[in-house]
């Protein structure tokens, strides 16, 4: 009885002290929630009228007209930025997985110092080597051209993504691997129908912040592109957010900030399973 008295005592103390954690969670969240509201709202609203609308969507096919400036269509930015975005999220996971699998399964020289150099380059902050970058760019003749952005791009979060991904290899058992050779694999297919299917956390970590950095990319775009012939959503909201005339219309900034953080959230959303398992994983192995 004492024990059942005990027991009923702590659990009432900590079903308290979870209503005073919701609470409190709940006062921190509303702030956000409201600012998220007010920002849907401005996307489907006239700021004039205050009615309900799509009008702020017209930048989709038309040009937006605002005092004496004009916004071209989003089509060019959008294209664009999914160009860019698909191969940069492809080539950082195909090369991050050849890379961390080589460094978890083989046996070389320097293999130890690689690896921590892949962590110190992960942590070493990008922006100062973008100097460096454009001497290189422009000495391989491929300044200004969304090609040097995309290989810039894959270098900077390929160290990372390479680290990530060799910590969910290194939790695979190699008795695993080895059934499968024993079984007739060799170690290609080994890889491709047994291994590959056991760090599914992994790559889509390592695909959704790929995803992510590529699609709101901007500090690369605005250092290596000279000219505004290769636009992407991040130069596009640049321009939408510098003009004095514009950004008295909420209207249309919002929508254009809506259709710009959508597929992220919808990638998210999809791999949001993965993405809590690779959370918890990701940092093992080190």
């Amino acid at each position: 009885m004492q024990n059942r008295k005990k027991g009923d005592t702590r659990a009432k103390f900590e079903k308290r002290q979870e209503r005073i954690a919701v609470m409190v969670m709940i006062l921190c969240v509303l702030p956000i929630l409201y600012i998220y509201g007010k920002f849907f709202m401005n996307a489907f609203m006239n700021q004039q009228t205050g009615e309900w609308t799509f009008a702020n969507f017209n930048f989709f096919k038309d040009s937006v007209t605002i005092g004496n400036s004009v916004i071209e269509p989003i089509g060019a930015s959008m294209k664009n930025t999914i160009f860019f975005t698909v191969i940069v999220t492809f080539c950082e996971v195909v090369f991050s997985c050849m890379a961390g699998y080589a460094l978890s399964r083989l046996d070389f020289v320097g293999k130890k110092s690689l690896t921590f150099s892949l962590l110190i380059l992960r942590m070493f902050p990008g922006v100062l080597l973008l100097i460096g970058v454009v001497y290189v760019l422009m000495y391989l003749k491929i300044v200004n051209t969304l090609f040097g952005v995309i290989i810039v791009a894959i270098a900077f979060r390929l160290p990372g993504s390479s680290f990530i991904i060799r910590n969910f290899f290194m939790q695979i058992p190699r008795d695993i691997e080895n059934s499968a050779l024993v079984d007739g694999c060799n170690r290609f297919t080994a890889f491709f129908q047994v291994i590959i299917h056991l760090v599914k956390p992994g790559i889509a970590s390592t695909a959704l912040f790929a995803f992510m950095a590529a699609w709101s990319n901007y500090l690369l775009f605005n250092v290596l592109i000279f000219n505004s012939k290769t636009p992407v959503l991040a130069t596009y909201l640049r321009k939408v957010a510098s003009n004095d005339e514009m950004i008295g219309d909420y209207g249309i900034f919002c929508a254009m900030a809506l259709i710009y953080m959508l597929p992220v959230l919808v990638f998210f959303f999809i791999s949001q399973k993965q993405l809590m398992k690779g959370n918890i994983s990701g940092g093992k192995g080190i």
